[in-house]
């Protein structure tokens, strides 16, 4: 158990990333739902932003799309910055990520954020698929991105023969990055980082160190900003949470070990409990990864301010660890209560989303 600390950081300083989790035999419709009310909730409490991330091929994982995904939050949401939290830059052409994000900045001045990174992982055929490029490639689309962002503004002259659509007010660029080279990538070139901590624990510090020793102030960047992401079960209590964590890891991994071609009537029978030796092996070790907070309101709230004062970071983003989406807001709010004696919860004004199949 970590030692105990004050709250490092107040709500305003922590943001969410969400995946769209999608159960076997759940809607689409459905699955979208929980996150947008997922994303109001986060709105509701005050958190900084809500960004999704990009996975493609990953069974359970409805989040392959974060450019469209945010203009849906972005509509039913009042207050949040949503955004992509690791659009694959390497799957996508610079210009089209870079129009596709001045359109939403146009459409929500202020509130759309653009978070991007590498590919990796990713099997071969789903690669093919998207025309995928190298990881190598990342650092000189990243300049491209961001030079179709800075020159396509109005005034300015634009990339080559090609100018920005719906220029406006540049869309901030962040670099997510899950190892130092990333990081320095960032670094180097003025940009904020996200760090991968929730799945690359152990790269986190000499990725702190890689970007803190090659920052280098740029434009209106004058000093660097580091965030860390983590994932999170908050519960009332130590055994509701472990308990919560567990169930997540035994449908996480089931869903990865099934074979492409299971039935979702299969996935669903699959899925049934109890834990096996094996999961619950599995989830005590994860429970031991520093990429990973479960317990307590108390518990969380004291090791979230250890993992600010060891990564010195700017802001924390939570992954809120569960398939429900109701268990995901309650995460939220859990966390909010062991940061704050205030939850700040204020009238909405957006839309509720439509879909309710």
């Amino acid at each position: 158990m970590l030692s105990p600390v004050a709250p490092g950081l107040p709500v305003s300083a922590h943001s969410v990333l969400d995946v769209v989790p999608q159960l076997p035999g759940q809607s689409a419709a459905a699955a979208l739902r929980e996150t947008a009310e997922v994303a109001q909730a986060a709105d509701d409490l005050g958190y900084r932003r809500f960004w999704v991330g990009e996975q493609h091929g990953v069974r359970g994982v409805g989040g392959a799309a974060p450019a469209v995904l945010a203009a849906v939050l972005a509509a039913r949401t009042d207050r949040i910055r949503l955004g992509a939290g690791g659009l694959l830059l390497t799957t996508h052409q610079p210009l089209v990520v870079a129009e596709q994000f001045a359109a939403l900045a146009a459409a929500y001045p202020s509130r759309i954020d653009l978070g991007v990174g590498q590919q990796h992982g990713m099997a071969a055929s789903t690669s093919a698929a998207l025309g995928g490029g190298a990881r190598d490639t990342f650092p000189q689309r990243l300049d491209e991105l961001c030079g179709f962002l800075r020159d396509g503004l109005p005034g300015r002259a634009p990339v080559g023969d090609v100018r920005l659509s719906l220029a406006g007010l540049p869309t901030p660029v962040f670099v997510v990055a899950d190892h130092p080279g990333a990081a320095a990538t960032a670094a180097v070139r003025g940009l904020p980082v996200f760090l991968a901590h929730h799945c690359a624990a152990a790269m986190t510090p000499a990725a702190v160190a890689a970007y803190r020793d090659h920052f280098v102030p740029t434009g209106s960047t004058t000093k660097p900003y580091l965030a860390v992401t983590v994932g999170v079960v908050a519960a009332d209590s130590e055994e509701e949470a472990v308990i919560r964590f567990a169930e997540y890891v035994r449908v996480k991994t089931r869903l990865a070990a099934a074979g492409p071609r299971t039935t979702p009537a299969e996935l669903m029978a699959l899925l049934e409990p109890p834990l096996t030796g094996r999961e619950r092996g599995r989830a005590e070790r994860l429970l031991d990864d520093p990429g990973h907070i479960v317990g307590s309101r108390a518990t969380v709230a004291s090791e979230l301010g250890t993992l600010v004062a060891a990564t010195t970071a700017d802001e924390i983003m939570l992954v809120p660890l569960a398939f429900d989406g109701l268990i995901r807001a309650s995460i939220l709010r859990t966390v909010a209560a062991g940061l704050t004696r205030i939850i700040r919860t204020v009238p909405r004004h957006a839309p509720p989303l439509i879909a309710t199949a």
